[in-house]
C-alpha cells in the first residue's frame, strides 16, 4: 500500500510558486570565473582621443580574480589623473570599483556586474548620483566601447567613450 502526502489547499497552491522561486533564483546564482575571465581582453592600454584633451585607461592583471586600472587625461603635455578602478571577483559577484579624482571623498563606488552579453558588460549601482550605469562592450580585440549613464537633474544623460587599443 501506498502512502502519500496530502498538502492542504492552499499548501499545494503555494508549492508550485515555491518551485518557480527557486528555479528562478537557481539561474540567477551569479558569475563564476569562467565569467570573469570574460573581462580579460581589458588588460593593456586604450586611449580615447578627443579634441580637449586625449583620455588613456591602462589596466593590468592583479591575480587571478582582480584586474586594476587608471584612467587620466593628456592634453598640452599635462597629466591630469580621473581615476583609479580595482575590477574583482568576489564569491559570486563581479564589481567595478571606482575612485574618483576629486569626488566621494576619494572613496570607491561600487558597481556590481547586472547583466554580461558576450562581450558586453553592464555595472550599475542605481543608489549612486551619476553614473549608475557603466557598460564596457569589446567590439573587437582593439575596439572597446564603454560609456556611462543616469540622470542628471531628473534628465537621462549618457556619456560615451569609445576607446581603440594602443598596447
Amino acid at each position: 500500500m501506498r502512502t502519500y502526502l496530502s498538502l492542504p489547499e492552499p499548501s499545494r497552491r503555494a508549492l508550485p510558486l515555491a518551485l518557480i522561486a527557486l528555479c528562478a533564483f537557481s539561474q540567477n546564482a551569479g558569475f563564476t570565473q569562467k565569467d570573469f575571465e570574460k573581462l580579460s581582453p581589458i588588460v593593456g592600454t586604450w586611449l580615447n582621443k578627443r579634441t580637449r584633451g586625449d583620455i588613456y585607461e591602462t589596466w593590468t592583471r592583479e591575480g587571478p580574480t582582480a584586474f586594476s586600472g587608471i584612467s587620466y587625461t593628456l592634453a598640452n603635455g599635462d597629466t591630469t589623473p580621473l581615476e583609479k578602478v580595482r575590477l574583482y571577483r568576489e564569491q559570486n559577484q563581479i564589481v567595478y570599483a571606482p575612485v574618483a579624482a576629486g569626488q566621494n571623498d576619494e572613496k570607491q563606488v561600487l558597481f556590481r556586474l547586472k547583466t554580461m552579453d558576450g562581450r558586453r558588460f553592464v555595472f550599475e549601482n542605481l543608489k549612486h548620483d551619476f553614473p549608475t550605469r557603466i557598460v564596457y562592450d569589446f567590439r573587437s580585440s582593439d575596439s572597446l566601447y564603454a560609456h556611462i549613464e543616469g540622470k542628471v537633474q531628473s534628465k537621462p544623460r549618457r556619456v560615451d567613450y569609445p576607446y581603440r587599443r594602443i598596447h
